[in-house]
C-alpha cells in the first residue's frame, strides 16, 4: 500500500482562535445530519517540515485535553502496521519525528464535498507498541504534546533567575536555553520574579516552567494545537463579553446527555492569602479578595464564608493578589459542575467558554471547559467536563483609601497617642516601647469593630481594625454613623489602647486571668460609656427600673465570676462597676493607685484586682464590695451618673470628664481632642507597625 501525497486537501483550521472567526460556518458543518469523517495524520520532521500525510491507516484512537496540566494534550492512535511505520530509524514513526492529527468533516452541501480539517494537536511519539496476530497487524502509539518533552529534558548547568526579572522573560529564557524556538505567544508581564530562583544541574525544564508559572496563579502555559508555546493571563473567568466557543441550543442534536452536580460545601466568598514574612521588615504580604456582597454567593446572601491560605513561597503582595483572585474564582464558580456527552466539536479547547441550554433552569448558562476527551471513530462521542461561570465581581483589597484615612488619623490626629495620654494621666500606665502591629480586615457591619490580641511569651501585640465598621468614619473623631456616638473611631481605638497598655504593663500571664468586667469596664471608663448605659436602661426616654435592675444584677454576677455574655449590657454593667470603684477609692488615692497595686502584685489577675479593691477603698473584703454594689448600684446610676435622657451627652462619663475626676465636661467630640495631637506622633508607648493587607 502506498502512502498519501504530502499535502492535505480541503480547508484547514489550525486552532480554536481561528475557528471563532468562522463559528457560524463550522456550526453548520458540525450540525450536518450525515457526518463523513477523515482522520488525517501529518508526519513532521524535527524542523516541522511535512514528511508524509497519512489517511485511512488509523484504525482507532482517542484524545484528551486538560486545562489543569502543563501537558495539555495527550492521547493514543492505532495504525494498520506497514513497514514504513515500524519503529526504526527510517520509519515515519521514529523518535525524531512528530505527528499532527486532524479530524476532517466533509461539507456535503458543497459541490465537491470539500472537507474541513480541524487540527487536534501536534504530538511527540512515545511508547510505540507493535502487535502482530495471524489476522491483525497493528502499531499503537501514545501521544503527548511538546510540553512532555521538557519532563525528561534536564539542565546541564545551573540556571539562575535574578529577582525582579519579568516572568515572561524568565519563562522564555528557560525555554530558550533548552533549545526551544517555537513560540506562539508570550504575553508581556508586569509581574516579576520576587526572589532569586535557582534551578540546579539535573533538574527538569518542566519543573522550572511549573515553578515560574505558579508564581502568579492566574496565568497559564501550554502548547497549542500547532505545537507552539503559549504563556498568557487567564481572562476568561472575568470577561462577560467573551464570545462562547460553542452554543448548545435547546434542541441541539449534538448534545446527547447533560448531568449537573453541585458541591456547595466548598463555596467561599472571601479568600485571604498570606505570604512569607520579610526577614528585613518583619511584614507579611497579604491580599484579600471578596465577591461583591450582593452577588449570588456574596456575603449579603449566604454570609461570609472565608478561606485563609498561607503560601510560604510568596514574598510579594502581587503574588497574594493573583492567588486570592484565582482561588476565589475557583471557590465560587467551580461549585456547579456539568458532564456533557456530545457529538465531537473538534475545535473546542480547555478553558473555552461554552453556552448550554440548561434543561433544569430553562435558560442558557455559560460553562468553562475543564476537560475534553473523545474517540477518533465516526461513531465516537465527546465527553466534556465543565464548570458553571458566574462572573461574580471581585473586590480586591478595595479598602486602601479607608486604610490610608485611618493611618493618617493615627499618625497626625492622635487616634492612638491621645488616648495613651489619658491612660497615663488617670491610670498611671504607659507602654514600654514594645511592638504593636496594626492590621486591617473587612467583616460584616455591626460585628467586632476592633480588637487587641496579646500573645503569651512575647510583648508584641496586634490591633486589628474592622474596616466594615470603622473604615468610613468622618471628621476628626471618626463618625461611623453606628448606633451611638460611643462608636466614634477615636473612642473605639481609645478603648482598645487601654487593653494594649494593660497587656503590656501587667503582662499577659496576669491579664489572662484578670476578670473581664475589669478589663472591659476600664476600657469603657477611659472614654466614657454613658451612651451605652442609656441604651441598656432607658425606655421611651425614661429609666426603666427593670432594665436597670437587670444590668446591676449582671454586674453582680460578673463580680461573682459568672460567664461573660459579650453583649452590650455586660459592657454597661462593667463600666458602672469601674465608676463605682472609682467613687469608693479613699481620699488621697485615685485610680492610678488602684492600677499600680495590680501591676505590683505577684498574684494572678483575678486575685490582684480583688485585693486592689480592698487596698484602695474602705471595704474589708471583696465580698463586702460586691454586696454594697448589689444594694446601691441602681441608686448610684440614678444619683451619681449624670445622664442626659433626651439628647446627646454633655459629658460622656469618662474618668477625665467633669462627671468624674476632670474639671470640664467632655462630650463625644471633645473626649479625645484631636487639636492637641502632635503631627507624626503615632504612639507614645509603642513601636507601631502598620500591616497593610
Amino acid at each position: 500500500m502506498s502512502t498519501q501525497q504530502n499535502f492535505i486537501q480541503g480547508n484547514i483550521v489550525m486552532n480554536g482562535e481561528s475557528a471563532k472567526d468562522l463559528l457560524a460556518d463550522f456550526a453548520s458543518l458540525h450540525l450536518q445530519p450525515i457526518r463523513r469523517l477523515h482522520i488525517t495524520v501529518e508526519v513532521l520532521d524535527s524542523k516541522d517540515k511535512t514528511i508524509e500525510v497519512l489517511q485511512g491507516v488509523s484504525t482507532s484512537g482517542s484524545l484528551n485535553i486538560s486545562g489543569t496540566s502543563l501537558i495539555r494534550r495527550t492521547g493514543s492512535l492505532t495504525f494498520v502496521l506497514f513497514d514504513y511505520l515500524l519503529p526504526k530509524e527510517s520509519s515515519l514513526l521514529w523518535i525524531t519525528n512528530k505527528i499532527r492529527v486532524y479530524a476532517g468533516i466533509d461539507d456535503i452541501k458543497s459541490r465537491n464535498s470539500t472537507p474541513t480539517h480541524f487540527c487536534l494537536g501536534t504530538f511527540h511519539i512515545t511508547e510505540p507498541s507493535v502487535s502482530i496476530a495471524r489476522d491483525n497487524r497493528t502499531i499503537s502509539i501514545e501521544l503527548q504534546d511538546r510540553m512532555a518533552m521538557w519532563e525528561e529534558e534536564q539542565f546541564e548547568n545551573k540556571l539562575i533567575i535574578e529577582p525582579e526579572t519579568p516572568v515572561d522573560v524568565a519563562i522564555k529564557s528557560v525555554l530558550s536555553v533548552s533549545g526551544e524556538t517555537q513560540f506562539a505567544y508570550i504575553q508581556p508581564t508586569v509581574e516579576t520574579v520576587p526572589y532569586q530562583v535557582e534551578f540546579a544541574q539535573g533538574s527538569s525544564v518542566l519543573e522550572a516552567l511549573n515553578k515560574l508559572v505558579e508564581l502568579y496563579m492566574d496565568w497559564e502555559a501550554y502548547y497549542n494545537t500547532e505545537g507552539y508555546f503559549v504563556y498568557q493571563k487567564m481572562t476568561m473567568q472575568y470577561d462577560r463579553e467573551l464570545t462562547p466557543s460553542w452554543v448548545y441550543g435547546e434542541d441541539s442534536p449534538l448534545l446527547l446527555t447533560f448531568n449537573e452536580n453541585y458541591t456547595y460545601k466548598g463555596i467561599k466568598n472571601r479568600l485571604v492569602v498570606f505570604g512569607a514574612m520579610n526577614e528585613t521588615t518583619g511584614l507579611i504580604p497579604k491580599s484579600q479578595a471578596d465577591l461583591i456582597p450582593s452577588e449570588k454567593f456574596g456575603a449579603d446572601n449566604i454570609g461570609i464564608r472565608k478561606k485563609v491560605t498561607i503560601e510560604s513561597s510568596y514574598t510579594k503582595k502581587e503574588q497574594c493578589e493573583a492567588k486570592a483572585k484565582f482561588e476565589l474564582w475557583k471557590s465560587s464558580t467551580l461549585q456547579e459542575r456539568v458532564s456533557i456527552t456530545s457529538v465531537p466539536i473538534y475545535f473546542l479547547d480547555a478553558n473555552d467558554i461554552i453556552e448550554v441550554w440548561n434543561p433544569a433552569m430553562q435558560e442558557f448558562v455559560r460553562y468553562s471547559v475543564n476537560t475534553i476527551s473523545y474517540g477518533l471513530g465516526v461513531n465516537d462521542t465527546m465527553q466534556i467536563g465543565a464548570n458553571k461561570v458566574y462572573y461574580d465581581d471581585v473586590l480586591l483589597d478595595t479598602h486602601d483609601k479607608e486604610i490610608d484615612h485611618i493611618i493618617e488619623m493615627i499618625t497626625n490626629k492622635g487616634w492612638l497617642s491621645i488616648p495613651e495620654g489619658r491612660i497615663k494621666q488617670y491610670y498611671g500606665l504607659e507602654g514600654d516601647g514594645a511592638t504593636l502591629s496594626v492590621e486591617f480586615e473587612h467583616n460584616q457591619t455591626g460585628g467586632t469593630t476592633a480588637y487587641v490580641t496579646g500573645y503569651m511569651g512575647t510583648t508584641t501585640q496586634t490591633l486589628t481594625i474592622d474596616l466594615a465598621d470603622l473604615g468610613s468614619g468622618l471628621g476628626d473623631s471618626g463618625d461611623n454613623h453606628l448606633e451611638s456616638k460611643g462608636d466614634y473611631t477615636d473612642r473605639i481605638l481609645g478603648h482598645e489602647m487601654l487593653h494594649a497598655v494593660m497587656n503590656n504593663q501587667f503582662g499577659m500571664a496576669k491579664m489572662n486571668l484578670a476578670p473581664i468586667w475589669f478589663t472591659e469596664g476600664s476600657a469603657e471608663f477611659i472614654h466614657g460609656a454613658d451612651e451605652r448605659v442609656k441604651i441598656s436602661i432607658l425606655e421611651d426616654g425614661e429609666i426603666n427600673d427593670s432594665y436597670l435592675d437587670y444590668v446591676i444584677n449582671r454586674g453582680v454576677k460578673l463580680l461573682n465570676n459568672e460567664g461573660w455574655n459579650s453583649d452590650s449590657d455586660d459592657y454597661s454593667a462593667s463600666y458602672i462597676i469601674m465608676k463605682y470603684i472609682d467613687k469608693k477609692i479613699v481620699t488621697g488615692k485615685d485610680m492610678r493607685d488602684f492600677m499600680a497595686y495590680i501591676k505590683a502584685s505577684t498574684q494572678d489577675g483575678l486575685t490582684a484586682v480583688k485585693e486592689s479593691i480592698v487596698a484602695n477603698t474602705n471595704f474589708n473584703s471583696f465580698e463586702d464590695f460586691v454586696l454594697d454594689f448589689k444594694d446601691n448600684g441602681a441608686s448610684f446610676v440614678k444619683t451619681k451618673m449624670t445622664l442626659n435622657l433626651l439628647g446627646d451627652e454633655v459629658d460622656t462619663g469618662s474618668i477625665g470628664g467633669s462627671d468624674h475626676r476632670g474639671t470640664a465636661p467632655l462630650n463625644a467630640e471633645d473626649i479625645f481632642d484631636q487639636s492637641q495631637a502632635i503631627a507624626g506622633l503615632v504612639s507614645t508607648g509603642f513601636k507601631v507597625e502598620f500591616d497593610r493587607p
